[in-house]
């Protein structure tokens, strides 16, 4: 039909130059062409690693959290579990090390509750969703260097409105549906 809008589809990347790329992060900055013949550029692209976020329940039903001081927004906060998959490690290992490392607990199960884009705008990565079940402290933390972070046991009920990070606060959500049944 005349005047009738093109409908979405996906863009040719044309030219694709690395920005940067050292351990902690790798961007891009694409040249695109999108559906109606635009040239867009550049576009930037973060391509991390794929994350994983934890939450954590004793088997008493209270959840471990973690506190720690979140430089991006400046602030301390409390969240989910979390950090990203390691080279040649699976979604489900990565959430049992991270486990692990930031808090000492180890869980009996590990629910697997689905993956979402971390930020499909401009960004390659998912996050991974667990529900760990019967954590118990089975050891120290063991942090990497420059992490400070505090364990705190919280009731279920009382974390939702205290997540801040949205996948943080998508993770409560799904484990809620799941453990609702």
């Amino acid at each position: 039909m005349a005047g009738e809008s093109m409908g979405p589809a996906p863009w040719v990347v044309t030219a694709s130059e690395t920005v940067i790329a050292d351990r902690w992060i790798r961007l891009r900055a694409d040249t695109c062409i999108d559906a109606a013949g635009r040239t867009i550029a550049p576009y930037y692209v973060l391509e991390p690693a794929e994350w994983v976020s934890v939450l954590a329940l004793t088997p008493a039903g209270d959840v471990v959290v973690v506190e720690e001081y979140r430089h991006g927004a400046g602030i301390v906060a409390i969240g989910t579990i979390g950090g990203a998959v390691g080279e040649g490690e699976t979604p489900v290992q990565a959430a049992g090390r991270e486990l692990q490392e930031e808090t000492g607990f180890a869980a009996r199960e590990i629910v697997d509750l689905g993956a979402t884009w971390a930020n499909f705008g401009n960004q390659t990565n998912r996050v991974h969703h667990f529900l760990a079940r019967d954590c118990v402290r089975v050891a120290d933390q063991s942090l990497d260097e420059g992490e400070t972070i505090s364990v705190r046991v919280t009731p279920f009920a009382d974390l939702g409105e205290r997540l801040q990070q949205s996948f943080h606060q998508l993770t409560w959500f799904k484990a809620q549906a799941f453990l609702r049944g």
